[in-house]
């Protein structure tokens, strides 16, 4: 069965965001495996507190990844 892992930071997604996401992924394993490969297809989303992820160096927060979406 595919397993997706997403990470972000915690607050940076909505539930109805993560839930989108959830179906979208899952949409696009089924267009490349196969219809029947949906059903077993897993999506974890993990989040982790600001603090914990950097980028160049720089922390990143939430606010920054929802300005980054908009």
């Amino acid at each position: 069965m595919p397993v997706i892992t997403f990470n972000t930071v915690l607050g940076a997604l909505t539930d109805d965001q993560k839930s989108e996401l959830s179906k979208a992924l899952t949409n696009t394993v089924g267009e490349v495996l196969g219809e029947k490969i949906k059903p077993n297809t897993w999506i974890i989303i993990n989040e982790a507190p600001e603090g914990n992820f950097h980028i160049g160096g720089h922390l990143l927060t939430a606010e920054t990844i929802k300005k980054a979406m908009n």
